[in-house]
């Protein structure tokens, strides 16, 4: 099957894993041609170390050759970079979230519709082994009716935001930057909720960055993001969850993701990691790990943009689709709304949720399955 030829736009932390993953050969659909970055000198470094080319934005976009964008840019930058590439007929897998304005969310997904092009959207940690065996687990029974459930995570995104400046700016905090990866791991599994409602505050706004080499060393900053939420949530299945995110805690991080069921307690690991243990709790037993029934359990950033490509081949629909996300998107925002007005969000969006991958796919390179087994 051919390639899909390939390019990422923006060469910052998170672009050397997806160009690990597009050029040593873990998925064989991808061919990786090109990158971009405001930084000359960034781009061109890792061009080099990828052995493809450096092209600026518009040589990207008008080079007719170039299918797929791969947006890692920072949340600001999503909307008018994705929006640019739709326009001339690229499909885009964009970082996490798809944009910083709701509106500017749903004009993308209507826009990738008029054009009949894939937008797809990070966090694709959703199709690795943990929450992909959490799906297998719930989908088969295993915990009987899911009934309600419970994600939480406390870090210190202080030293986070002081080297990373994006991360305490609009669009981003620990709302927009982590919560995507614990509202798509239960949306994959439990579908699109149907109501949320929740408080936010923001601990120490006025700020000293105090990190010895950051770029903003000893200058002064505000938090311009909730940096404490708490939030309760209805889905549409009738599961009650709770959502809880502090980032004015100490650095060891602390993480829960839990389902519970008529017959069972699903735990699962960190979903922002792909190969986390997941254990199974049944009456009068301790938990117990659970065998990982799928693949990808290794570090594979980038497997949402394979796993559309080999979408586009194939003329189907792509698991982390743009409905799935403006649904997480459009919950995150309706958190905040709700915390501002007092009010419950109801959400506007929905989405159907994606099918569980294949399993048996270990991706060690021995007598495995095939990784178009597993994606198509």
């Amino acid at each position: 099957m051919q390639r899909v030829k390939t390019a990422i736009i923006g060469c910052g932390s998170i672009s050397n894993i997806y160009m690990q993953s597009f050029t040593n050969g873990k998925f064989s659909i991808i061919e990786l041609v090109a990158c971009s970055d405001m930084d000359e000198a960034r781009m061109r470094q890792s061009a080099e170390a990828f052995g493809i080319r450096a092209m600026t934005l518009d040589e990207i976009l008008e080079d007719g050759s170039i299918e797929l964008v791969v947006n890692l840019t920072t949340p600001a930058a999503h909307y008018p970079i994705t929006k640019r590439a739709l326009l001339v007929g690229k499909h885009v897998f964009s970082e996490k979230m798809i944009a910083v304005e709701l509106e500017e969310g749903a004009e993308l997904v209507a826009l990738a519709n008029e054009k009949g092009l894939h937008l797809g959207v990070a966090p694709d940690t959703f199709l690795g082994a943990s929450v992909q065996t959490a799906k297998h687990i719930v989908d088969k029974g295993l915990i009987g009716t899911p009934v309600s459930c419970r994600a939480s995570v406390s870090r210190n995104y202080g030293i986070y935001g002081e080297f990373l400046p994006h991360l305490y700016k609009k669009g981003a905090g620990i709302g927009f930057d982590m919560g995507g990866y614990y509202l798509a791991a239960l949306a994959a599994i439990l579908g699109p909720i149907q109501r949320v409602s929740a408080f936010t505050a923001i601990s120490g706004q006025q700020r000293v960055n105090t990190r010895i080499g950051a770029p903003m060393f000893e200058q002064e900053y505000e938090l311009e993001v909730p940096n404490v939420i708490t939030a309760a949530m209805q889905y549409e299945s009738g599961v009650l969850g709770t959502l809880h995110m502090n980032a004015d805690s100490i650095i060891d991080e602390r993480t829960n993701l839990e389902i519970y069921g008529t017959d069972g307690i699903l735990i699962m690991g960190d979903p922002n990691v792909f190969g986390t243990p997941v254990y199974l709790q049944k009456t009068n037993s301790a938990p117990v790990a659970f065998p990982l029934t799928h693949g990808f359990a290794e570090n594979s950033r980038g497997l949402g943009a394979a796993e559309m490509a080999w979408s586009i081949r194939a003329g189907r629909n792509h698991r982390a689709s743009k409905e799935m996300a403006l649904h997480v998107f459009e919950t995150m925002h309706g958190i905040m709304t709700s915390a501002e007005s007092g009010a419950t969000h109801v959400m506007q969006s929905t989405f159907s949720t994606p099918a569980a991958l294949p399993e048996g796919y270990i991706g060690d390179g021995g007598w495995t399955r095939k990784e178009e087994s597993a994606l198509i």
